[in-house]
């Protein structure tokens, strides 16, 4: 007769977990290990696995452990998947047990109610551990040995040498050169399915020591993630070998409150953060929510913040259910920092009702889906590219207006707000790529994109400085701070006020990065090239923030000349709003008496306030928007 199956005992007590003391054994035995539940504040020194359910485990394995509760008294309690069965024989000591917190066996998969609880505490569970075991799987091509070996000798070289900005000096060189030598080594590392899996992401983003298994490989976590972090900085070498170390990067520390005077103060807000995850996999895409519990911007009370707010993990609800309480509560604050919860609205193309005759999707039947969510409410299941107007960024598109911001609980959730509309769009671009932008022109071969827009879409001849835009400033100036969302990243990214940066230092990149990518053609008139001509002490360029803001977006043309950067699913006849409150401007789609959200907007003309400006000129007028 097979052993009994395994029955876990209630956790009667509120903040207590389970420990898995697994215990020791060879190569070939049996996983055996007991139970204990315990505090979660308690002193019990024990290590927290992180691993990827989905991946293959041994192949001569049983997916099983043998839980033992008293002297005779034990079951099978079967695992789900074979990547927990290969951490757990990869990780067991040969001679003496080891203590271990592991969702599988320490949380009651089958129970809801005892999942919800669970999940509060998962950032502390990992966060209490004496030490995390991440496991990378199974090294079935032999390729974690050179990997790692090729991380060490990266840090080495980084601490070593000041080689954090790509320049030309020899130390750079030999960088370049060994990382390109290595780069299978480095991409079979970068592509483990780990770092893209979502509860990671608090799993190893607090200060607790971590070391990276993959087979019977490791490497320290800190040594991995800094390596990863300075490689950031080539960013034409890694697009161009396929490395994902942003990916990497991105994990370390999540959990940990940032240098208010970084970028990373983007992390303050709990919607950004939820925006960031959007590339990591889940299998429950509630989690995508409840994965982020744990983080402190959800209790902060940060002026970049959009927090307190109060949410409690729960999967008896849906989905979209969850996705909804999310906004409500977040909205409902009706502060400056909650309209972030409109900018990270991305509708993927087509996905929305269009405002014109021929379309195969009315608002009614999209009304009726009960699988949809309202137009205004963020789907984190779904990435079309950055967010324009993410926390720290310097765009003023609403001056000093206060948000004004009520949800109307009718037949649909609706959502009134107000705002001021602008213009029409009258013509759009395709969807843009980052690769739209990497292109050198090519001698009798088609146009370029960026000729494409300043073609077709600006109707413009040349590249020029003469052409003037409908708010006096330089056309040419208008259109590549346009593409790029005024380049605020880069100043973002280096920390710099962005009102003490000349406009003049973002036409000379434009100008270089026109000058490069076209060459000799007759297209770029000479004053274009003499202003490329003048060098910056900093080495970043124009292209890497033009693709970093355009990806997956639409550049168009509205009825009186902005130019707009819109999102994936604008179309002509969308109207462009700047919102009370809002930091961009919007494109909303009218449906009758109602609009669709279809997302938010740079509009060259418009991102220090001016739309206010013609309010109180009485040039343009408050309008309440009722959004579905």
């Amino acid at each position: 007769m097979g052993k009994a199956q395994h029955q876990y005992q209630p956790l009667e007590k509120n903040g207590t977990i389970r420990i898995l003391k697994l215990e020791p054994g060879k190569q070939g035995d049996p996983l055996i290990g007991t139970l204990e539940a315990v505090p979660i504040d308690s002193t019990v020194s024990y290590e927290a696995l992180s691993y990827v359910w989905a991946e293959p485990g041994p192949p001569d394995n049983a997916y099983e452990i043998l839980i033992r509760n008293g002297d005779n008294d034990e079951a099978l309690l079967v695992l789900r998947g074979g990547s927990i069965v290969a951490a757990l024989h990869n990780l067991r000591l040969p001679d003496r047990p080891r203590r271990i917190w592991t969702d599988q066996c320490c949380i009651n998969q089958d129970d809801l109610v005892e999942r919800s609880k669970q999940v509060q505490f998962m950032n502390m569970i990992y966060r209490n551990a004496a030490h995390v075991l991440v496991w990378l799987g199974l090294d079935t091509e032999k390729e974690a040995v050179s990997a790692f070996s090729l991380v060490r000798e990266l840090d080495e070289i980084f601490r070593s040498h000041s080689v954090d900005i790509p320049s030309s000096n020899s130390d750079v060189a030999k960088l370049l050169m060994h990382v390109r030598e290595n780069q299978k080594a480095l991409q079979a590392l970068t592509d483990r399915n780990w770092f893209r899996r979502g509860w990671i992401v608090q799993e190893i983003g607090t200060n607790t020591p971590a070391t990276m298994h993959w087979g019977d490989a490791t490497v320290d976590w800190h040594t991995l993630a800094s390596v990863c972090e300075r490689l950031n900085n080539f960013h034409h070498l890694r697009s161009e070998l396929g490395i994902s170390t942003s990916d990497i990067s991105f994990l370390y520390r999540r959990f940990i409150e940032p240098d208010e005077n970084t970028h990373h103060a983007n992390r303050f807000s709990f919607i950004y953060e939820l925006q960031r995850a959007r590339h990591l996999n889940f299998s429950d895409d509630r989690d995508r929510v409840f994965a982020f519990l744990g983080h402190y911007s959800i209790r902060s009370l940060h002026p970049l913040g959009c927090g307190p707010v109060s949410i409690m993990a729960d999967y008896t609800k849906t989905v979209e259910q969850s996705y909804i309480d999310v906004a409500v509560r977040v909205l409902r604050q009706n502060s400056a920092a909650a309209c972030i919860i409109l900018a990270a609205i991305q509708h993927p193309s087509s996905s929305l009702p269009s405002s014109r005759v021929q379309t195969n999707m009315s608002l009614e039947a999209w009304l009726k889906d009960e699988h949809k969510l309202p137009s205004w409410v963020p789907d984190w299941r779904r990435s079309e590219g950055i967010i324009l107007a993410e926390p720290i960024c310097p765009h003023r598109a609403h001056s000093d207006s206060i948000a004004k911001i009520e949800i109307l609980e009718e037949d649909d959730l609706v959502l009134r707000v107000h705002g001021v509309e602008i213009d029409t769009v009258e013509a759009c671009s395709p969807r843009l790529c980052s690769k739209d932008f990497y292109g050198k022109k090519i001698p009798d071969q088609p146009l370029t994109m960026i000729e494409q827009l300043w073609h077709e879409l600006c109707k413009k001849e040349r590249f020029n400085l003469d052409d003037t835009y409908r708010n006096g400033q330089i056309a040419f100036f208008a259109f590549m701070q346009t593409l790029s969302n005024g380049c605020v990243q880069d100043s973002g990214h280096k920390s710099i006020p962005y009102h003490q940066v000349p406009d003049s230092v973002w036409l000379r990149k434009a100008a270089r990065y026109i000058v490069e990518t076209l060459g000799a053609s007759e297209d770029v008139s000479e004053e274009v090239r003499i202003a490329a001509e003048v060098t910056e002490p900093e080495s970043e360029n124009w292209c890497r923030w033009a693709t970093s803001a355009s990806d997956g977006r639409i550049f168009a043309r509205t009825r009186s000349g902005y130019y707009v950067l819109g999102p994936a699913a604008l179309e002509t006849g969308d109207v462009v709003c700047v919102l009370f409150g809002s930091k961009v401007p919007f494109c909303l789609r009218p449906m009758g008496k109602r609009y669709l959200l279809v997302g938010e907007c740079y509009v060259h003309g418009l991102m220090k306030g001016e739309a206010m400006d013609m309010l109180t000129q009485n040039k343009l007028y408050e309008k309440d928007f009722n959004i579905v």
